[in-house]
């Protein structure tokens, strides 16, 4: 008798083993699926109750081989009459009836609580994604196209989806229940239980050896699709480009390779998964022939009754079923895990700017400005801005020229803090911008850019993004100090009127006027005006500078600008060369002497009409 037991735990050792596998750290042991697992503790309730659900629904589906041995064995076989026969038979179809019944509530709440759990999980990971994006300084956005970053948020996170709901939740009422059904057949009768765990360990191998692979696998592929994301998006914003330079067939030939790319990855990927549930099906399909043949060898030799065999046989597809189901999870929730993994890349990157731990709220009652030796470098070693040093009052307008690429919009762009400077200090009356608050800081701050940003939404949508809450009165009349009044009437439905992705559907300078009036909705305490009118005809520049005009009176303005026009309206000009300020000083004086900022003004505009202008 002990020999027997020692032979029967050899035999029951290959399922140990897969079991063992699909509890591994290779698959549930992972430091992503642990993380995952975190995003999911608040839903654990439902988690619990589905796999029970799970269990019950499974655990009612072994009545039918069950009743198939005692029809075969009290009913059909048995020596008693007819009417005992028939008797027993309706009893058994009532209680499979109601069995069955039963399994049609389970296994729709089984369903739901599953999806419930998947889906919030999923959900708050992509919120807390889609945040975290947002709070990534310039410096992340400038180095990662538009489309790989939404292939992050959607097509990623769209693949991770099942992690919870179709594959732990499958996989942990798929082993319960193997554990069970093994137990049952094991006390049922061992020898046939030895023998239908034959080909267990194959299955253990074939799932060790693809899954690395098949991980590997799914990581290319989300790659590539991450890089046809982008190039999609990219290539599809610049379309008038590709049109203009009849570059249609060289795009389409630089698609085509791409998508070669992600289509092969997506294949072997296949091949792999493929490879391991055919070889799985053949596995389960061996299995019941070998227990059939040893099986029907016990009953001729009269150890094993006809209807005993028949439940044990019945029993038996929920020994493989379940295990083949284990590989096909496996494969997939391998894929899942990659996008996963993924994601919390990005998560894991952290935010270049932010508030400091003892940061506080901005107080910017005047809205005096100041440059204090201000040094930036993008690049370690490589200084864009080298030593900047200057003032801007309370209340004055200053205006930044230079050639391109002096460092204009650097320097600007470092005063709402997209880039925190490298050496020195910016000051808002005497506060510096590392010590207080980001929001705070942001919120007296308003900008207007020369390539205009708006979104697909109505045009009082659009001006009512300079400020949450704000009255349609407040709108109205940010609209009329910006002259939008003057073109709204022009529009389908007015106000209501939805412009387009980027405002496609609006001139440039209607675009322009939408910016201004979203920095009037804004009240802002300092402006950024970086070559507002830079692109306008000088009809619509004539407007935008009279709403400009408007929009600077009383506030702290940085003027980047290279037309005379709009330079000749500020209190004072700094001049940036390579860097550096060459020269500062008001338009008048400056313009009338030798220097760098004549010069600019000669190449602009020409000696003759300079001198003219300068009389």
């Amino acid at each position: 008798m002990q020999n027997e037991a020692k032979a029967w735990r050899a035999r029951v050792s290959p399922l140990a083993g897969l079991l063992c596998y699909t509890s591994s750290p290779m698959v549930f042991g992972s430091p992503t699926f642990r993380r995952f697992l975190r995003y999911a503790r608040p839903y654990r309730v439902l988690v619990i109750a589905s796999i029970i659900c799970g269990v019950l629904k499974f655990t009612l589906a072994l009545m039918l081989p069950w009743a198939v041995g005692l029809v075969t064995d009290h009913v059909i076989l048995a020596d008693a009459p007819v009417e005992t026969k028939l008797e027993r038979l309706g009893w058994l179809v009532l209680v499979l009836i109601v069995g069955y019944v039963a399994r049609v509530p389970i296994t729709f709440y089984r369903s739901w609580f599953a999806e419930q759990a998947g889906n919030r999980t999923i959900f708050d990971i992509r919120e807390e994604l889609y945040a975290h994006v947002q709070r990534l300084s310039r410096n992340y956005h400038t180095r990662h196209r538009v489309g790989t970053i939404a292939a992050r948020i959607i097509n990623d996170i769209n693949t991770s989806q099942g992690i919870l709901d179709r594959g732990v939740m499958s996989i942990a009422v798929d082993v319960l229940f193997l554990l069970g059904v093994t137990v049952f057949l094991v006390m049922w009768d061992w020898r046939l239980a030895a023998v239908s765990l034959f080909t267990l360990p194959a299955h253990a191998w074939i799932f060790g050896f693809l899954r690395p692979r098949l991980r590997a696998a799914a990581h290319e592929v989300q790659a590539q699709m991450s890089r046809l994301s982008g190039e999609v998006n990219e290539k599809i914003a610049g379309l008038p480009v590709v049109q203009a330079f009849v570059r249609e067939r060289t795009e389409r030939r630089h698609f085509f390779t791409l998508h070669r790319k992600y289509f092969a990855g997506v294949m072997r990927q296949v091949r792999l998964r493929y490879a391991l549930l055919a070889v799985g099906e053949f596995l389960t399909q061996l299995g019941p022939v070998i227990v059939l043949s040893y099986g029907a060898y016990r009953v001729i030799n009269g150890f094993l009754t006809p209807g005993e065999l028949l439940v044990f046989y019945g029993f038996l597809g929920y020994l493989y079923t379940p295990t083949q189901r284990l590989g096909d999870v496996t494969a997939a929730l391998q894929q899942q895990l990659a996008a996963m993994d993924r994601v919390f890349q990005v998560l894991d990157i952290e935010p270049d700017i932010g508030d400091a731990p003892h940061a506080r709220p901005l107080r910017c009652d005047a809205g005096r400005l100041e440059f204090d030796d201000v040094w930036f470098a993008y690049l370690p070693g490589h200084p864009v801005l080298r030593g900047i040093s200057f003032t801007v009052e309370a209340g004055q307008s200053v205006a930044i020229v230079g050639r391109s690429g002096a460092g204009k919009s650097t320097l600007v762009a470092l005063v709402p803090r997209f880039y925190d400077v490298s050496g020195g200090a910016i000051r808002i009356d005497g506060q510096d911008l590392r010590d207080v608050r980001l929001a705070s800081l942001r919120g007296r701050i308003g900008m207007v850019m020369q390539d205009t940003i708006l979104f697909d939404a109505s045009v009082r949508e659009n001006i009512a993004y300079g400020r949450h809450g704000a009255t349609e009165a407040e709108i109205l009349d940010a609209a009329r100090m910006a002259h939008v009044d003057e073109f709204i009437e022009d529009l389908p439905k007015g106000y209501d009127t939805v412009i387009g992705e980027r405002g496609v559907t609006l001139s440039g300078g209607q675009k322009q006027r939408l910016s201004i009036a979203r920095a009037f909705l804004r009240n802002p305490r300092i402006l950024i005006l970086d070559e507002a009118t830079s692109s306008l005809d000088s009809h619509a520049e004539a407007i935008i500078q009279d709403a400009l005009a408007r929009l600077m009176r009383g506030r702290t303005t940085l003027v980047i600008a290279h037309r005379l026009s709009t330079v000749k309206g500020c209190d004072r000009v700094v001049v940036l060369e390579e860097g550096r300020v060459v020269q500062q000083g008001a338009h008048p004086e400056l313009v009338s002497a030798p220097g760098p900022y004549r010069n600019l003004c000669e190449e602009q505009f020409g000696s003759v009409y300079l001198e003219a202008l300068t009389r």
